[in-house]
């Protein structure tokens, strides 16, 4: 009732003066404040109607569509504000940002260049240029650009978890172990900070001390998905099949629909043995991701385990069908029919 109330008010003022933008505005910051940003990007439109110049309601109504995905219509906006202020880093980062998401490397890195050279102070930008320079594996100019980020904004936890992500994906698991416990140290409940923490730790072989940190962030955010996963692997590779088990069943019922907890388990049922189950929890996943030739060639394995060759066959083609030019596939269907083909002239079905 009060958030209609305030929208009623607006709205009212906005009648009684239609060419007062700052009115608009009003109700477009309380649009986006509650998250309604199909009724923000309306009033932001009725703004560019009465002011076309508003350097900042395009930057807004182009975040919009960016958000949405419409990448041409947030282009449109963004080029329209460079067009009004030139000198403004804003409008170059967010088509930076755009073409990163398309990725269209030599314009984002364009962008990104001419928003620094405007304000080279500014420490998201370069940790979008470490951003971009990662998705590419340039990984020594990425941690350049994350150290700048830093070296600017010393308090921002984000850019430490980035400069770790770096240095563990180099195999610095002692320099990432750092850089993690520096970004949880500047904000203690930030929980993909411990969660990478304790990842690091489980990757040194640390077992207790990564199971007290998934507990921890846990503990932060019950329904924190990857926490359970983390910790269900860390858990398999240390020869805690039941409680991975029990842990995947939980992230299950936290996200049904995200499939890796279900390939997972399914995963280590098969290494149990327990083939059935692992079967209905395989043919689970493959209802979310119905054209993932990986799913499939993972049932057929498991008929296989149970010498159900008709069964396996017929995954192993579905598999062949959802990626023609995986020839991995092929010679796993041949082998299978080969093996069959040998235990029927032994007389074995």
């Amino acid at each position: 009732m009060f958030r209609e109330n305030i929208i009623s008010e607006l709205k009212e003022k906005i009648k009684q003066n239609p060419t007062d933008i700052e009115n608009y505005k009003n109700l477009s910051n309380y649009y986006i404040g509650s998250n309604d940003l199909n009724n923000a990007m309306q009033v932001y439109k009725e703004i560019l109607k009465i002011a076309p110049c508003d350097f900042q309601s395009l930057i807004n109504l182009g975040s919009i569509y960016f958000y949405k995905k419409s990448y041409l219509e947030a282009i449109e906006c963004y080029n329209k504000a460079i067009s009004i202020e030139p000198n403004n880093y804003a409008s170059y980062y967010n088509l930076g940002n755009i073409y990163a998401e398309i990725d269209n490397f030599e314009l984002s890195l364009s962008n990104y260049e001419k928003a620094l050279k405007i304000n080279p102070q500014k420490a998201e930008i370069y940790n979008a240029l470490g951003y971009l320079y990662q998705d590419i594996d340039n990984l020594d100019t990425a941690s350049k650009y994350y150290s700048k980020a830093i070296e600017i904004e010393p308090l921002n936890n984000e850019y430490y978890i980035n400069l770790a992500n770096i240095e563990q994906k180099k195999g610095n698991n002692i320099d990432a172990l750092t850089y993690y416990e520096k970004a949880s140290e500047i904000n203690p409940n930030d929980e993909k900070a411990i969660l990478c923490l304790a990842n690091t730790y489980a990757a040194v072989k640390n077992f207790n001390k990564a199971k007290e940190l998934y507990d921890k962030a846990i503990e932060i955010n019950p329904a924190y998905y990857s926490a359970w996963v983390c910790k269900a692997i860390t858990y398999c590779d240390n020869n805690k099949a039941q409680d991975a088990i029990e842990l995947l069943k939980h992230a299950i019922e936290i996200e049904p629909e995200k499939a890796n907890a279900y390939i997972l388990l399914a995963n280590i049922l098969v290494d149990e043995k327990r083939y059935e189950e692992a079967l209905i929890i395989y043919k689970t996943a493959s209802k979310i991701l119905t054209k993932d030739p990986k799913i499939s060639t993972f049932i057929a394995n498991t008929y296989v385990m149970l010498d159900d060759y008709i069964q396996a066959a017929k995954y192993y083609k579905k598999a062949m069908k959802q990626a023609p030019k995986d020839n991995e596939i092929k010679l796993i269907y041949i082998e299978m029919a080969n093996s069959y083909t040998n235990a029927k002239m032994k007389g074995i079905k």
